[in-house]
């Protein structure tokens, strides 16, 4: 985190500012709506819900992990009821984790066995979703669940004044009003920050079902600490949740949770008496919103895989054909690495027949990049803002609902759709850019000004 600073955008999730590109990671409307509007509902989730069994999702820079919280909170909202109807075998656990002796391991064992035989034989029953999280930066993965949403004045405003008054103009303009005063007492960004992105707490336009459902960064940290174990909350962490400039930008309840965890290990030993009777401790004490439903339940559905490195290395030790991939990395020109035509290539090998990758980016350069691998490509679209946000792609055409106009996929044939060579994936940034600056005045290809001003005199851009 050294080398980068937290915000808050607008609808009240963190973004990252990194002092050494100078730039943010995401965008002030909103980290989180850019999740859920550029990556999760284009994706087509709900569709391969309905039609298969196991799905396998692969988030591409995973960073802070919105995307990867934002699909798996689609998946618990659109399912609560199927997972609140699982509760009585979690009950039933709470109850011999209390009051057996001896038989614990038994009756446990008993329990896991005819849970198991529910999930593999109830139709009822969802998915199981593979999701492989990939990020350099470990300690932004370790500090991922433990990052808050706040309520921004526009969303508190109307959970406190009742919807019936919104048909009148009157509750618009107390509405602003309160913003405006609420704005005064609202947490601050750094200085340096404010003047870059301009940001304002209106909040008009947030949708309440893109927030970050409360289970989710449990789930994650659960597996966080399983993984790390005792390295979880080492001594970087421990600086890291004190530094002042970052602990404000995080949930005082989940570092609480983690140290719980990480203090009594109970969920990371094997089944004891001593182990399930602090489980069951804190159940009852420390954490009443967990028990909102089945979280066992909610938990099973997933399976979360963190690689830390290179994403250019840890894409070739993956074995999984992905039915969706988020292709989240940092914009093109800061991170070429992850953009040029041979990483694209690997990730074609690693998707379904019927996947599908998404990208923030509208560039034609990625455009082109991901069309000489062979990809059908198309634009996503949002509704609410009637404008194309960002890029898909699909070995399926079927599954390109927009696809490139003549105006786009011309545009990627002059110099501004000149991809980014990585040959062997071994290549420096500084490498590959300056490869790419070679190959650029050296082509013979139209210069991208040339193509529109043409088209533009032409009157024809689609």
């Amino acid at each position: 985190m050294r080398d980068y600073e937290p915000y808050y955008t607008e609808d009240g999730s963190i973004g990252l500012y990194s002092y050494t590109d100078k730039d943010v990671y995401h965008s002030k409307f909103g980290a989180l709506t850019e999740a859920w509007e550029k990556f999760v509902l284009p994706s087509g989730i709900d569709d391969i819900l309905n039609t298969q069994q196991n799905i396998n999702v692969l988030d591409l820079c995973y960073g802070i992990g919105y995307n990867t919280k934002a699909l798996m909170s689609h998946v618990i909202n659109k399912n609560i009821d199927k997972l609140k109807n699982k509760n009585l075998f979690t009950k039933l656990r709470s109850i011999v984790s209390i009051y057996s002796d001896n038989n614990l391991s038994k009756y446990e064992n008993s329990l896991s066995t005819h849970n198991d035989t529910i999930y593999d034989n109830n139709p009822d029953v969802l998915s199981n979703i593979n999701i492989d999280c990939m990020d350099i930066n470990i300690e932004l993965v370790k500090l991922s669940p433990l990052f808050k949403t706040i309520k921004t004045p526009g969303e508190v405003y109307e959970q406190i004044v009742p919807k019936f008054l919104s048909c009148f103009e009157t509750y618009y303009k107390l509405k602003n009003l309160y913003e405006n005063l609420a704005g005064v007492f609202y947490p601050k960004n750094r200085a340096e920050i404010k003047d870059l992105l301009e940001i304002k707490f209106k909040n008009m336009h947030i949708n309440m079902e893109y927030k970050v459902n409360e289970l989710v960064n449990y789930i994650l940290l659960n597996k966080l600490q399983n993984d790390f174990r005792d390295d979880y909350l080492n001594e970087d962490m421990k600086f890291l949740l004190k530094d002042k400039s970052t602990s404000k930008f995080l949930s005082k309840s989940l570092i609480k949770y983690a140290k719980f965890n990480q203090l009594l290990g109970y969920n990371l030993s094997s089944n004891s008496l001593l182990s399930a009777f602090l489980h069951n401790i804190y159940y009852a004490s420390l954490s009443k919103r967990y028990k909102n439903i089945n979280f066992k339940a909610a938990e099973k559905l997933f399976n979360i895989n963190y690689y830390i490195n290179d994403a250019r290395k840890s894409i070739k030790q993956i074995k999984n054909a992905y039915d969706i991939v988020f292709l989240d990395a940092f914009t093109y020109t800061k991170a070429p690495q992850l953009w040029s035509v041979e990483f694209i290539a690997e990730i074609y090998k690693h998707l379904s027949e019927c996947g599908v990758l998404l990208t923030y980016s509208n560039s034609a350069q990625i455009r082109n990049t991901l069309l000489e691998n062979k990809f059908y490509v198309g634009k996503i679209y949002n509704e609410k803002q009637d404008k194309f946000i960002g890029t898909i792609a699909s070995k399926n055409k079927s599954k390109i609902r927009y696809p490139l106009n003549n105006y786009e996929i011309g545009l990627c044939n002059t110099t501004a759709g000149i991809p980014y060579h990585d040959p062997n994936l071994s290549f420096s940034k500084k490498e590959i850019l300056e490869l790419r600056e070679y190959e650029f005045k050296h082509s013979t290809l139209m210069s991208s000004s040339k193509y529109m001003k043409i088209r533009s005199l032409r009157g024809n851009n689609d």
